[in-house]
C-alpha cells in the first residue's frame, strides 16, 4: 500500500512541476496578450493546464519545453522507498478461511520453502556518493522520504474528505428546498434555455440556503435562486441571470470544476496550482458573461452590466463546494468584468486564429515530455543501494552471476545476506545503462530468466520484459515479470491480476451430502465443479495467489492464474490479457486442468493419440474447431465417422449432431466415446448435468433436461432457478456454462 503511495507521490510531483511551468506561462500570456484575447479564448487557455495534472501520460517531443527542463525523469529518478512483497514461499489466497493451514504444507504443494515475508525496494536509486548516507535511517526503516508521502496522502486524503462532506452537506440542505412554480418565471427560464440552445433539463429552486444565483448538480443541474431576489429583481434581470447560469450548463464547467477540485486535493501542497485555479474560475465567469451577451442585443449590454452591480451590493461569498458554480466575484475582478462587458465584441477569424494559435503552441511544448535518446543516458552510472536494501554497501560485489543474455542485455544476480530468494539483479543494456534491483529471483537452471523486446505500451518504443522464474512445484510454476523502459530502465508499473481477479470473481464453496459444491462466474460466464469429499482445508470462496505465470504474445502480455478452492484443489484457471495501458484488458476462465486452455493443435494430437489407434485417422481444422476423421467405417458398412474438439473445452463431440463425446482435459469424466444406445447416451448426460444442477440450483423446464445440442460440444437447457426461467448452454464434462437466448426463439 504504501509503495503504491509512494509511486503515485513520485508521479504527483512530476506532474506538479510540470504544471507549475505551464501554469506560469499561461499567467503570462494573459498579461502579454491582455484584451487582444476575447474571454472566450482566455478561458480556454487554462485546458491545457487540465489535461497536463490530468494525464500522466506524454508523448516525446523535441519540441517539449522540458526539453530544457527533464522534471518528468528527474522526478522519477531521485527517489526511493522500500515496499513490503511476500517472497516465493507464499501462497496467498484471497477469500479462503482456512486458518489450519501452516506454512509447511504451502511448501509441500508449492516447493518453495518458507512464507515468510521479505521487505524489498523495486529498484536502486541513481544519487551521488556525496549526499548519500547508507546508515541514516537504517536503525529505524524510516526515511524521510516514508515521511513526506504519509503527509501528502493524509493531506489528499482530508482534502477531498472535507469537499465530499461539504458538498453533501449543500446538496441535503437544498434538497428540502421547494421549485419555483411562477408561470412568468418558468416561461422566461424556457425561453432562455431555448436562446441558448441548452437541451439538458434544469430544475428552477427557491432557496434560503444561498444569496448568490448558483447552479448546482452536474447530472441533474440546479439553478438555485434566492427568496429574496425573487422579489427584488425585475424580468429582465432575471434574464441577465439565467443566461449566465445556463452559460455554465452550456459549457459543461460543473463538470470540470468537480476535476479540477480533485486534482488540486492531490497537488494541495502547491500554491502556484492554488493561484491558477482561482485565476481560471475568474476567467471562466468572464467567459460566461460573453456567452450570455451574444443572445443579447448591444444596447442591453449595459443593462447586463447594472444587473452585476446590483448583485455586487448584496454579495457575500458563494458556496465553495466543487460540483457548484455561481455569479461571484470580488469588487476588483467585478471591475473587470464589467469593463469587458462594455467593450464586448463579437469573435472574429483573427481573434479565432490567435486564440488557436496561442493554444497549440502552448499544448505542443508543455503537454509533450522531453525527447529521450541513448546518447542522452550518462555514460556510467552510480548504482548504490537503499539503506534498506544491505546494511554494509561496501560488501555489495559488483559481480554477480549471468542469468540470461539476449541482444546485448544482460541480467545478472547476486544473492543477498538477507533472504536466499531475494538478489541483486543488475539488468545492463549494451554498456550504455544499467540499473540494480532488489527482485525474487529463485535460480533454476530448467527455468532460466527470460529477456524479451517489444511495443508493449503503444508509444512507439520496445520496452525490456523480463521474465523471472520465482518459484516451481509439483506441476507448478511461478513467475515475476518486470517491464523497463529502454532509456532510463525506469519499472513499469504492470496491473496486479491477482487482487483484480479477487475482486471480479464471484464464486462459493458449500458442502452437503459428503460432497463440495464450487460454483464461480466472471463477466457472465460460469464453472460448476463437484468434488466427491468434503475433506480438507476448503475456502469459502474461490481465490487467487501465488500461482502466477506471465508470457508474452507479440506485443501484449497474457498472464495465467490458478484458482484455489483449497490447498490442493484449483478447479479452474483464469487467462488475463493486458492492454496498452499496461492494465487488465480481458479475462477467460477456463476448467483448471493438467494443461492449460485454450489447446494447441500440438495438445490435442498429443492427447488423442494416447486414445485413438495407430491409423486409420486424419487430423485437420475447421473454423475455430479441430476436427479428426475415421477413414474407415466401422464393420466397412456406411461412411467413416468424424469428431470436432473444441479447443476452448478439450471436449471432442459429433460433427454432425454436435453432442459429446469425451473430455481430453478432464480425466474423472465418463467417457461416452462408445455408447450407441440413444437412451443409454442420454442417461448418461443427465448424470453429468446433475452435480451442475445441484450447484446452482436449477430444475429443468421439460421433462426432457437436455432442449438441443450447439454445435461447438456444448448442449443447451432450459432451466428454472428461484421462480425464473431461462437457458442455459453447458458443456458437460468440464461444468463451463452461461445463460444464452432461446435458440429456438
Amino acid at each position: 500500500m504504501l509503495e503504491a503511495a509512494y509511486n503515485l507521490f513520485v508521479k504527483i510531483l512530476s506532474l506538479s512541476a510540470m504544471a507549475s511551468v505551464l501554469a506560469l506561462l499561461i499567467l503570462a500570456t494573459r498579461f502579454l496578450i491582455k484584451n487582444r484575447l476575447k474571454p472566450t479564448w482566455t478561458y480556454l487557455l487554462w485546458i491545457p493546464l487540465i489535461v497536463r495534472l490530468a494525464v500522466p501520460w506524454t508523448p516525446e517531443s523535441a519540441f517539449s519545453i522540458f526539453n530544457l527542463f527533464p522534471l518528468e525523469t528527474e522526478s522519477a529518478l531521485t527517489f526511493n522507498i522500500p515496499s513490503a512483497q511476500p517472497d516465493v514461499g507464499d501462497l496467498p489466497v484471497s477469500g479462503m478461511n482456512i486458518q489450519e493451514v501452516d506454512s509447511t504444507k504451502v511448501a509441500e504443494i508449492t516447493g518453495t520453502g518458507t512464507s515468510k515475508q521479505a521487505e524489498r525496494p523495486d529498484s536502486m536509486t541513481l544519487v551521488t556518493p556525496e549526499i548519500y548516507d547508507p546508515y541514516e535511517t537504517f536503525n529505524t526503516g524510516w526515511t524521510p522520504m516514508h515521511l513526506l508521502v504519509l503527509i501528502w496522502l493524509s493531506g489528499a486524503v482530508v482534502m477531498i474528505s472535507l469537499s465530499v462532506r461539504e458538498q453533501l452537506r449543500f446538496t441535503a440542505r437544498v434538497r428540502r428546498e421547494p421549485e419555483i412554480r411562477s408561470a412568468d418565471i418558468l416561461w422566461l427560464f424556457e425561453t432562455c434555455q431555448r436562446e441558448m440552445k441548452v437541451r439538458r433539463p434544469v430544475k428552477l429552486v427557491e432557496t434560503k440556503q444561498t444569496a448568490v444565483p448558483t447552479l448546482l448538480g452536474v447530472m441533474r443541474p440546479k439553478l438555485l435562486l434566492p427568496t429574496s431576489m425573487l422579489h427584488t429583481l425585475e424580468a429582465n434581470e432575471l434574464r441577465h441571470i439565467f443566461l449566465h447560469e445556463l452559460a455554465h450548463v452550456k459549457r459543461r464547467d460543473i463538470s470540470l470544476n468537480l476535476l479540477t477540485g480533485l486534482l488540486l486535493a492531490l497537488h494541495w501542497f502547491n500554491p502556484l496550482l492554488w493561484y491558477a485555479v482561482s485565476q481560471m474560475k475568474r476567467d471562466q465567469e468572464v467567459a460566461c458573461d460573453a456567452l450570455a451577451l451574444k443572445h443579447l442585443a448591444s444596447e442591453h449590454h449595459k443593462d447586463y452590466a447594472r444587473t452585476l452591480l446590483k448583485l455586487l451590493e448584496t454579495l457575500t461569498d458563494p458556496i465553495r463546494v466543487a460540483g457548484a458554480a455561481g455569479i461571484s466575484s470580488n469588487k476588483k475582478e467585478m471591475k473587470r468584468r464589467i469593463t469587458m462587458i462594455t467593450r464586448h465584441k463579437k469573435i472574429t477569424a483573427q481573434n479565432t486564429v490567435l486564440g488557436l494559435t496561442v493554444i497549440m503552441v502552448l499544448s505542443g511544448c508543455t503537454l509533450t515530455g522531453a525527447k529521450l535518446s541513448s546518447t542522452s543516458a550518462p555514460e556510467k552510472s552510480v548504482v548504490i543501494p537503499s539503506a534498506s536494501q544491505t546494511k554494509d554497501s561496501t560488501a555489495i560485489d559488483p559481480k554477480g552471476t549471468l542469468l540470461v543474455e539476449k541482444n546485448g542485455i544482460t541480467v545478472t544476480a547476486k544473492p543477498t545476506a538477507e533472504h536466499a530468494l531475494l538478489h541483486e539483479v543488475t539488468v545492463d543494456v549494451r554498456g550504455e545503462v544499467n540499473r540494480t534491483f532488489l527482485w525474487n529471483a529463485g535460480e533454476d537452471e530448467t527455468r532460466p530468466p527470460s529477456i524479451e523486446e517489444a511495443d508493449l505500451n503503444g508509444d512507439g518504443t520496445k520496452e525490456i520484459f523480463i521474465r523471472i522464474t520465482t518459484g516451481t512445484g509439483t506441476g507448478l510454476s511461478m513467475s515475476e515479470i518486470h517491464v523497463l523502459q529502454p532509456v532510463t530502465l525506469e519499472e513499469l508499473v504492470v496491473e496486479e491480476p491477482v487482487e483484480t481477479l479477487n475482486r471480479r470473481l464471484k464464486s462459493s464453496i458449500s458442502h452437503r451430502n459428503n460432497h463440495t459444491y464450487v460454483s464461480a462466474e466472471l463477466d457472465g460466464k460460469h464453472l460448476t465443479k463437484v468434488y466427491d469429499y468434503t475433506e480438507g482445508d476448503w475456502g469459502e470462496k474461490i481465490g487467487f495467489g501465488a500461482v502466477v505465470s506471465y508470457e508474452l504474445d507479440g506485443d501484449r502480455i497474457v498472464a495465467r492464474l490458478a484458482g484455489a478452492a483449497s490447498i490442493s484443489e484449483f478447479p479452474l484457471e483464469v487467462i488475463v490479457v493486458y492492454g496498452k495501458e499496461l492494465t487488465i484488458e480481458s479475462v477467460q476462465m477456463y476448467y483448471g486442468s493438467f494443461i492449460s486452455p485454450p489447446l494447441s493443435e500440438q495438445d490435442i494430437k498429443s492427447l488423442l493419440e494416447k486414445k485413438l489407434p495407430a491409423s486409420g485417422w486424419t487430423f485437420g481444422k475447421k473454423g475455430d474447431q479441430y476436427t479428426i476423421n475415421f477413414m474407415d467405417p466401422p464393420n466397412g458398412v456406411g461412411e467413416g465417422l468424424s469428431y470436432k474438439i473444441n479447443p476452448l473445452t478439450g471436449t471432442v463431440h459429433d460433427t454432425t449432431s454436435g453432442s459429446p463425446v469425451r473430455s481430453l482435459v478432464n480425466r474423472e469424466a465418463i467417457d461416452l466415446w462408445n455408447i450407441s444406445n440413444g437412451t443409454e447416451y442420454k442417461k448418461e448426460l443427465y448424470k453429468l448435468l446433475q452435480p451442475i444442477f445441484d450447484t446452482e440450483g436449477f430444475e429443468p423446464i421439460d421433462e426432457d433436461w437436455i432442449s438441443g445440442f450447439i454445435g461447438d460440444g456444448y448442449l443447451f437447457s432450459n432451466v428454472r432457478q428461484g421462480g425464473r426461467e431461462f437457458t442455459i448452454k453447458v458443456d458437460v464434462f468440464t461444468g463451463q456454462w452461461e445463460e444464452i437466448a432461446d435458440p429456438y426463439k
